[in-house]
């Protein structure tokens, strides 16, 4: 009975020491913060000399003039961990920025992963704000580091940063001339995309002129952003053309249906119609379509910012 007690007690032991050693695996692989050896940190070699210099004097004069502080990490590969994880314990490691005014941002990038993140500090969220962090890394950063011009793609993005910061216009346009932006997303996921939006806005557009009253003018301007933004999106400036039509077509159309003979007699002509507005008004106003949204971060490194890739 003895031996067969310690052959459990030795058992229990091995399985305790696995338990534990199993728990602390994630921590013993953990990539670790690299020292904080100046603004420019570049430790995966992406970033030529003079272009360092270059950003070491601008980051170290912004940083006088304002008290922030911006600072620049480049590393092979993130080892398995999470990108916004990893960037944020960065961020708080280094703890960038005055204390008490959380004012710091981190850039980091990592090369064989070919992922990239703005991290922003609490007090800088308004200046810079996710929406501005996602188009500096998508239209300033991507298109260098694309082209293999890292060293240029890092600069851009810190210039885009400092003047973000300053109030400055740094960022290009996202829908210039020609629909250069949605030439980024493959024809078949744009044809997808017409498809579904067709379907969907199609049916509330439906519902918004067969409607009467309070209600259908509610969705008259409820519909207008989605017009503007997503087929600017998919299509780029011809997708545009779409909002003007809608702002201007919609009243028209209202008016032919409920003034004119011709109107009265094709509603009267297809009663499915009307009766679809009548039961389908009540449904679509009861959803959350007014419950989405962005949600931003906290505290002064509380994952603020945005990610990329290239």
């Amino acid at each position: 009975m003895r031996v067969a007690g310690l052959a459990a007690c030795r058992r229990g032991a091995r399985i305790v020491v696995a338990a534990v050693a199993l728990a602390a695996l994630p921590c013993l692989l953990a990539r670790d913060v690299p020292y904080l050896s100046g603004r420019i940190n570049d430790t995966a070699g992406m970033i030529p000399a003079e272009a360092r210099d270059r950003l070491e004097g601008k980051l170290a004069a912004f940083e006088k003039e304002t008290g922030a502080q911006v600072a620049v990490l480049t590393i092979d590969t993130l080892g398995g961990e999470v990108l916004e994880d990893y960037s944020l314990k960065v961020a708080q490691t280094w703890k960038l920025g005055r204390k008490g005014v959380d004012d710091g941002v981190l850039l980091l990038i990592a090369k064989g992963d070919r992922k990239m993140r703005i991290e922003v500090g609490y007090g800088m969220e308004g200046k810079l704000t996710d929406a501005q962090c996602r188009r500096i890394l998508d239209d300033v950063v991507r298109p260098e580091f694309r082209n293999g011009d890292f060293g240029r793609g890092v600069e851009a993005g810190v210039d885009a940063i400092i003047g973000t910061i300053q109030g400055k216009d740094m960022i290009p346009s996202r829908a210039p001339a020609g629909g250069t932006r949605a030439s980024d997303v493959p024809l078949g996921a744009r044809l997808i995309g017409s498809v579904v939006f067709t379907i969907v806005i199609g049916v509330f557009s439906l519902l918004a002129l067969l409607s009467k009253g309070c209600q259908s003018w509610f969705l008259y301007v409820f519909l207008m952003p989605f017009y503007a933004a997503f087929p600017l999106a998919l299509w780029g400036a011809l997708g545009a053309v779409l909002i003007p039509i809608w702002l201007v077509g919609f009243p028209i159309a209202k008016y032919w249906l409920r003034k004119t003979p011709a109107g009265k007699s094709f509603l009267k002509t297809h009663p499915g119609l009307v009766a679809f507005a009548a039961s389908g008004g009540h449904s679509g106003s009861g959803h959350g379509w007014g419950s989405g949204g962005f949600s931003g971060g906290g505290g002064s490194f509380g994952g603020g910012g945005a990610s990329g890739g290239w």
